[in-house]
């Protein structure tokens, strides 16, 4: 089995943490109908949402530095489109750090969509 791409590992990051969040949003969304918004219950799973959001967010972005330094390494003549994806990556794990709804869209979505699909182009250009 082959190792996965710089792209596909900012991917699969970016999703796990998506998927965190939006399940955790569920989670909370479902707490706040079934037990009012004062409820001790919804607040302890809307803390516990928040926490484990940011806990993915931060444990997946150490994690990809050295994947960041070796594919500059590999592909110098990327640097800038690796670059500009990771950087959009962040702004968009960022974003993750909160809980958010599966269909939630935002600037910082749409700029690391972008950005990675840059990214594939020029890699397919190569």
């Amino acid at each position: 089995m082959a190792e996965p791409t710089f792209v596909e590992r900012i991917e699969g990051a970016a999703a796990q943490c998506s998927i965190t969040g939006s399940g955790n949003s569920t989670e909370a969304f479902i707490a706040r109908r079934d037990y009012g918004e004062t409820s001790k219950k919804y607040k302890s799973i809307l803390e516990k949402a928040y926490s484990e959001s940011k806990a993915c967010v931060d444990a997946e972005k150490p994690r990809m530095k050295p994947y960041l330094k070796s594919e500059i390494a590999k592909y110098p003549q990327l640097k800038p489109a690796i670059t500009e994806a990771y950087a959009a990556w962040l702004g968009y794990m960022d974003w993750l750090s909160s809980p958010r709804d599966w269909a939630d869209e935002s600037p910082e979505k749409t700029s690391y969509e972008a950005a990675v699909n840059r990214l594939k182009a020029e890699i397919d250009t190569m």
